[in-house]
């Protein structure tokens, strides 16, 4: 295996393992996230928005895996990151959370321009 594949891998398990864990967790204990909604959301059912919000989370984190349709995975990625980076700021201010989301934020885009198509499902 080549250097290039095995970043390439790396980089895919880590990003398939954070949406894959934390959609399970909002699926299982949507309760626990509830806190997190937007309040502009208020009104609707926080528990099945939270639901819908973790399914979303695993099917990308699974095409992520997969290697199924990786741009388009990369690219849901990061919208879904750059929505949670500016939650933070608007609710929180700038903090350790935000850095932290930045750089999994770059992760996912890096992850639209690699062009190693090693173990993937699809050439997309």
């Amino acid at each position: 295996m080549k250097r290039d594949e095995i970043r390439h891998i790396l980089t895919r398990a880590a990003l398939a393992l954070l949406f894959i864990s934390f959609g399970i967790w909002e699926i299982l204990q949507p309760q626990y996230w509830v806190a997190f909604l937007p309040s502009f959301l208020n009104g609707l059912d926080p528990n099945l928005l939270i639901m819908v919000h973790g399914t979303v989370l695993l099917l990308v984190g699974l095409a992520v895996m997969t290697g199924a349709y990786l741009r388009i995975a990369s690219i849901i990625y990061a919208l879904i990151m750059l929505e949670i980076v500016g939650d933070l700021i608007v609710t929180s201010g700038f903090s350790d959370l935000v850095i932290r989301d930045i750089v999994v934020l770059v992760f996912a885009i890096a992850l639209y321009f690699d062009d190693t198509k090693y173990m993937r499902l699809t050439n997309g």
